[in-house]
């Protein structure tokens, strides 16, 4: 009977609404779930005795609370909250290795030149010597355990870009599956909410590791796209793969060699690291660890230590082939056009020359240059060694050689005029730059004697820098100060207007870097973070670390150089290592501390997207309750008309009896 459908529809109503209301309180934490409300309509009319009366009540349909605005934003939102995420995280890693602890490279290098400074006070102290050699260890190992931690972030970061690309293939296809479980239920005309639920929270937990775009598709299904690539499209999903195949990490579609431009989410974040700030940062400390090794090289290799000059070295660094091209044979330092100065000393009578060997990397080899110093150099010869690459030089007997620069004791007359007297050079050339000093006669007479005897004194670009006295009141065999460091001294003889002599002064020994290039008498080994470390020869023999230009036990002219170096501007053209060290520091601050910010930023919008996406389709467990009275309610009022039709019923049937 109609009165009894009614009622019963009531009834059924009050029931659906309360499992609906049930299910929205039992997930008012679960993450992704979006309220449910039952749709509720009358039911269609019937005609009863000519009149249109209504039927009841039913559910027509189960709907999500859903605003797709905001579902997007707060997906979007997610992928730059990871992004953002794994920048500072990783940010933070690189801060406390480059950071200026005890421990930084840039601290012990500061540590190694105060060391040098205190060498200059006993110079040939053993133990202050030894101290020196550690303490450039010491830098050499800081240097070692900063790119071993920059190492290990990196590890790190390619094994958590693994594990992301692993999940994010596993996510397509589970949604994926999704589509096809959400297509069927829509044809069959059944309720998916749960489906889509599960569907929405994995698209979120794949935009917080990829940037991703959702559009709808056919029958419920979603398409997926993240920087161009189709991840999920129906019901087939594609496969990412990581790799690091050319030193730069990357994620790409299973097949396809171009690597995908991920600007957001935990990916992109981790591959901007990567391959950006955190590769850059071990760019830097590459160079500071190079400019170090080659700036020290570069003063080791042109001083002497305590011993004086050599007799037998060979070259630390190795060339790929003793016949290849200089600029072509795997040096760390490759050698530029210029020239190497040896200079050779008689230990038997001090006697000193100074030859120049012209350098030219692109067409000599190593076997050529060591053919060049044998044949143009007196009393040294060079030999290679094929299997090892490296040089080794030799002096005859009775000599040593070194790459001090200076000049030659003994200059090239030209006395054309017939001068007698016998010159000589000493004293310990200063100046930074290679010149040609010549001395010329301005009268005629005899050394020594002669009043307004003198010699004038010009340099290469035939400036004068100097006019010395030889005539009376010059003592013959006593040295005259010159100019930068350069003595004169003549023997008893004459002079003759005109007549002059010239001598090379070397400020600058090895303009090519040979000595660099190949490891000659170097402080340093290695040309990197990772690879820096200390001569195995001063590590052995203190001695050998040079802290003269005249192997003289008071000579602290090699110290002086070394400490210089503290504030000189060889990184950049403008900065000195302290600088360009302060400078890594700053800029990785500045870089998390602007990462800090968005980072604050990202969650106060996350929570306000949050807010407006809850008020929406979140569950008000007061609202909620409030249903369940409502639905109560229909349900005691559903049963008390149901039960009121029957007793009327049942009056009526006794009143027919």
């Amino acid at each position: 009977m109609l009165q009894f459908s009614i009622g019963v529809s009531a009834l059924q109503t009050a029931q659906t609404g309360l499992v609906v209301t049930g299910n929205n309180l039992t997930n008012a934490s679960t993450p992704g779930y979006h309220r449910q409300i039952a749709e509720i309509a009358s039911t269609a009319p019937t005609q009863v005795l000519g009149l249109s009366v209504g039927t009841g009540v039913s559910v027509t349909d189960i709907n999500r609370a859903v605003s797709d605005q905001l579902d997007t934003a707060l997906t979007q939102q997610k992928s730059q909250n990871g992004f953002t995420d794994i920048s500072l995280t990783t940010g933070t890693q690189i801060q406390s290795v480059v950071s200026s602890n005890t421990n930084s490279p840039a601290t012990q290098l500061e540590a190694l030149l105060n060391q040098l400074q205190q060498l200059s006070a006993t110079p040939t102290d053993g133990t202050s010597r030894q101290a020196t050699v550690t303490s450039a260890t010491t830098v050499a190992t800081a240097f070692n355990a900063a790119a071993s931690d920059l190492s290990q972030i990196q590890s790190g970061l390619d094994s958590q870009m693994k594990g992301d690309v692993d999940q994010v293939n596993i996510l397509s296809k589970q949604i994926a599956d999704l589509n096809a479980k959400i297509s069927a239920f829509n044809s069959q005309g059944i309720s998916a909410n749960t489906l889509l639920d599960q569907r929405s929270q994995l698209v979120d937990n794949m935009a917080h590791l990829l940037n991703i775009q959702v559009t709808d598709g056919n029958n419920g299904q979603i398409t997926i796209i993240s920087s161009g690539t189709p991840l999920v499209v129906g019901t087939q999903s594609q496969t990412l793969v990581f790799g690091t195949g050319t030193g730069v990490a990357t994620v790409s579609a299973k097949g396809t060699d171009a690597p995908m431009q991920l600007t957001s989410g935990e990916l992109g974040g981790l591959l901007s690291e990567r391959n950006g700030q955190l590769a850059e940062f071990q760019d830097r400390l590459d160079k500071l660890a190079n400019q170090i090794a080659a700036s020290f090289n570069a003063i080791q290799s042109t001083g002497l230590g305590g011993n004086g000059g050599f007799t037998n070295l060979t070259g630390q660094n190795g060339a790929s082939s003793s016949t290849a091209k200089l600029n072509a044979a795997g040096l760390a330092f490759p050698p530029t056009s210029g020239s190497l100065y040896v200079g050779v000393t008689n230990t038997a009578t001090g006697q000193r020359t100074v030859t120049a060997v012209p350098i030219n990397p692109q067409s000599q080899s190593l076997q050529d240059v060591a053919n060049a110093i044998t044949s143009t150099v007196p009393n040294v010869q060079a030999f290679v060694n094929s299997q090892t690459g490296t040089l080794t030089l030799t002096s005859s007997t009775g000599y040593t050689f070194d790459f001090t620069g200076g000049y030659s004791s003994s200059p090239t007359t030209n006395f054309g005029g017939g001068s007698t007297t016998i010159p000589t050079i000493g004293g310990t050339y200063t100046g930074t730059k290679n010149d040609n000093y010549t001395f010329t006669f301005t009268s005629t007479g005899t050394v020594g004697i002669t009043p307004g005897l003198q010699a004038q004194v010009t340099n290469s670009a035939g400036d004068v820098i100097g006019t010395v006295n030889v005539g009376q009141g010059y003592q013959p065999g006593q040295p005259i100060s010159v100019a930068n460091g350069v003595t004169l001294t003549l023997a008893s003889g004459d002079a003759t207007s005109g007549d002059s002599f010239s001598t090379d002064v070397i400020g600058s020994p090895d303009t090519a870097g040979l000595l660099t290039a190949l490891g000659l008498n170097t402080l340093f080994t290695g040309s990197s973070a990772a690879t820096l470390g200390v001569s195995s020869d001063i590590k052995a023999d203190p001695s050998r670390l040079a802290t003269s230009r005249t192997g003289l036990p008071g000579d602290i002219s090699n110290l002086i150089r070394f400490t210089g170096l503290g504030n000189t501007a060889v990184l950049n053209g403008s900065q000195t290592f302290s600088q360009y060290a302060n400078q890594m520091v700053s800029d990785i601050g500045d870089s998390v501390q602007s990462l800090t910010q968005q980072q604050t930023t990202n969650q106060t919008l996350t929570t306000n997207i949050t807010t407006q996406q809850q008020s929406v389709s979140g569950v008000d467990t007061n609202e909620e309750l409030a249903n369940v009275m409502k639905f109560q309610q229909m349900f005691q009022l559903a049963s008390k008309y149901i039960s009121a039709v029957n007793d009327a019923l049942s009056q009526l049937m006794q009143i027919s009896v």
